[in-house]
């Protein structure tokens, strides 16, 4: 959007057409702010109140301290603004082009969270392959990781693969041709980024309505199940989503653009003297 952009993280991180600056703690961060700088956005280390820039901190995660999120705090969705006490909420975007659109689907349902994190739904998701006779691929860990969270044993049959960690090409060759993402969370996600790249993808999401989750998936690109006995009608719905109609509801509400002009807005909000955030 034309403005010059300053970066404070950890020493090596680096960015394209960005000054970087390391720090390795809250103290270094705010020394190594650059002292000309018109607005100082937090993702972490977030300062005292009597801070003496413009500033604002995003919290990623959820918390039960609620007195300990600083006065200057938004949120990344409604749903998660709204648990934690919070006014304000900037969804999350991503750069529509890190992700390749196919309209053409393979047969098979795509798992792309953490395996080894009971609450993304890893057993579920192979509980429901299992039952409804579909072919899966898991991204995000091993099939060892289901030792810890169960599974190991439904998983051991050729439709279930496992691709471990993927990135970069491979992981939007496999958003791309998933004909659906299975999203099965058992907590409230704040944002939930996995949805908003299958849908770059123009693959539809089948997901449980926890966090966020219900705001960010409508029925034009989606469907949402609470029991295992939902699924096969949510499964046939989501089928029946436009992969287009995936992609442009995706790139409309959360591509980069999209998030960039968001929090310029809020920022001068900020300048201007609103600081209703609680």
């Amino acid at each position: 959007m034309g403005h010059q952009v300053s970066l404070v993280a950890q020493p090596s991180s680096s960015l394209p057409g960005v000054t970087c600056f390391p720090a390795r703690n809250a103290h270094q961060a705010l020394l190594a702010v650059p002292q000309d700088a018109d607005f100082v956005h937090f993702h972490g280390w977030a300062p005292s109140e009597h801070y003496s820039k413009p500033w604002v901190y995003t919290l990623h995660g959820n918390t039960n301290n609620l007195h300990l999120l600083p006065l200057h705090t938004v949120g990344i969705s409604s749903d998660h603004a709204i648990r934690h006490g919070l006014r304000r909420f900037v969804y999350n975007g991503i750069d529509p082009e890190e992700f390749i659109f196919k309209q053409s689907k393979h047969d098979f349902l795509l798992f792309f969270s953490k395996v080894r994190r009971r609450v993304k739904g890893a057993r579920r998701a192979l509980e429901l392959a299992k039952k409804f006779r579909q072919k899966m691929v898991f991204a995000g860990g091993n099939r060892l990781d289901l030792l810890k969270v169960g599974g190991f044993m439904d998983s051991l049959n050729r439709d279930i693969r496992f691709m471990g960690e993927i990135g970069g090409v491979e992981k939007a060759n496999c958003f791309a041709d998933a004909k659906a993402l299975v999203f099965p969370i058992d907590w409230d996600e704040p944002f939930g980024l996995v949805m908003i790249e299958a849908l770059m993808s123009g693959t539809p999401v089948i997901a449980t309505p926890r966090g966020s989750v219900p705001e960010l998936i409508t029925d034009v690109v989606g469907a949402l199940f609470e029991k295992d006995d939902e699924f096969e009608q949510a499964l046939e719905h989501a089928l029946s989503c436009s992969p287009m109609d995936c992609r442009e509801y995706a790139v409309s509400k959360f591509s980069s653009k999209k998030c960039a002009e968001n929090y310029v807005a809020l920022y001068e909000d900020i300048l201007n003297g609103d600081t209703r955030f609680r």
